[in-house]
């Protein structure tokens, strides 16, 4: 492609974030849409774009913006009244259960966000019309299994469709996803191979395996372009009180509940750290349940012996994620595949202590400055957990460690990816 005389018009697809409008995030794609929505939304852009009734509706820009300000002040300003119950529960050595938290919208609040997403569903200004030359940027490849929504983009030669992709791990790990996961991944994979122009990635990792997925597929090569993702935290605060979950050590794990994360392997070490301590330091479970994961939730759910160490919860406002990652003694993420790990970030950019699965994606994005260990050898997590939990002095120089990361920041993330989608 040849640099234009003039930048192109940006036009920002808010299909996933209307959509994620009564829930709060579960994922890392519902923070990095959110951000870059913030980003473009809020700027000189044409309309914002969402798809709907086999064609795309195009939305005012102060519609838009008063979208994406809605779902930001839900996924982020609104401290949770299940985490302070959290935070009470974890500044108290281990005795009783804690009660579950749960962190859901009022009956009430639900009903009004769903309305203001049936709005932003239905909402279309015929006035307005897709300009010549516009960047088609979507984040999330939402609904992209249905192929048809993007039909409309073969008849706009003029466009450049700038579609973002997170990973592949549907393809690589279908073990880990169920078939009708692996099939919807396909179609959605099929829909960006055939529309996109330029994909974005945020690791070197997923680059190498879209370009070698390209080729196997018979498929045009393309521009490819590469930005680590900096932490959503970015802004947040830890919030210091006197009853900040640091009274008593406990660690994190983040992300949803399914095969690949892993998170039996922690429930396992936990059982033994247990049935060793009844003073055993406590895990944290923030993300929701996900697909394949019935052995965990039967233990989540029925393993008497770990009710007083293992606490589950979900979707936390991001002020209140960011002080209970600030307090834990480390984040673990003992993942199989990933395409980021954006957990891994948002840990070492707090300055809290990171274990994870000795992947090269971790390798790539953690800087050296988290402990590698395989996602396989329970017993080295189990060492590592309890020397984390019971040496202050090595604690502390892994949280010296873990400050030398150097966090991108969202500034000089987007003035890079400004710079290169102005040079398309």
């Amino acid at each position: 492609m040849q640099r234009s005389a003039a930048p192109r018009p940006i036009l920002f697809d808010l299909t996933h974030l209307v959509s994620r409008l009564p829930r709060r995030p579960s994922s890392g794609i519902d923070r990095i849409d959110l951000a870059y929505a913030g980003h473009f939304v809020s700027g000189s852009t044409a309309a914002a774009l969402h798809y709907g009734l086999k064609r795309p509706h195009l939305i005012p820009n102060a519609e838009a913006r008063n979208f994406v300000a809605l779902s930001a002040s839900l996924w982020s300003g609104e401290r949770c009244e299940a985490f302070r119950t959290l935070r009470d529960a974890l500044a108290a050595t281990p005795g009783k259960a804690p009660t579950t938290p749960r962190a859901n919208h009022k009956p009430a609040h639900r009903i009004k966000l769903s309305l203001r997403q049936l709005h932003g569903r239905l909402l279309h200004d015929r006035t307005l019309r897709i300009p010549d030359r516009a960047i088609c940027l979507n984040v999330a490849q939402h609904l992209f299994e249905y192929a048809f929504f993007f039909d409309w983009l073969d008849r706009r030669d003029d466009l450049c469709a700038v579609f973002m992709l997170h990973d592949l791990l549907p393809i690589d790990y279908p073990e880990y996803f169920s078939a009708a996961n692996l099939a919807v991944f396909r179609r959605r994979l099929a829909t960006a191979i055939r529309h996109a122009d330029v994909f974005l990635v945020s690791t070197e990792a997923v680059k190498a395996r879209l370009e070698r997925e390209l080729r196997q597929e018979g498929a045009r090569p393309r521009p490819i372009h590469v930005q680590p993702f900096p932490s959503p935290l970015e802004d947040e605060t830890p919030f210091a009180s006197a009853s900040a979950p640091s009274g008593y050590p406990y660690f994190v794990t983040l992300g949803t509940i399914e095969p690949r994360k892993n998170h039996l392997l922690l429930l396992h070490v936990w059982r033994r750290l247990v049935a060793q301590n009844r003073q055993a330091p406590r895990l944290v479970i923030v993300g929701a349940r996900g697909w394949e994961n019935e052995q965990v939730a039967d233990i989540l759910d029925r393993g008497l012996s770990l009710k007083a160490h293992v606490v589950e919860i979900s979707r936390l406002p991001s002020a209140d994620l960011a002080e209970l990652l600030a307090g834990a003694r480390a984040l673990l993420a003992p993942s199989f595949g990933e395409g980021y790990g954006l957990p891994v970030v948002e840990a070492l950019a707090l300055g809290t202590p990171v274990v994870a699965s000795d992947i090269p994606v971790f390798r790539e994005v953690a800087q050296g400055r988290a402990t590698f260990l395989s996602p396989i050898d329970g017993l080295a997590w189990m060492k590592e957990i309890l020397r984390l939990a019971e040496d202050d002095d090595y604690h502390a120089q892994r949280r010296a460690e873990a400050r030398r990361f150097v966090a991108p920041t969202w500034g000089a993330y987007f003035d890079r990816i400004s710079d290169f989608l102005a040079s398309l």
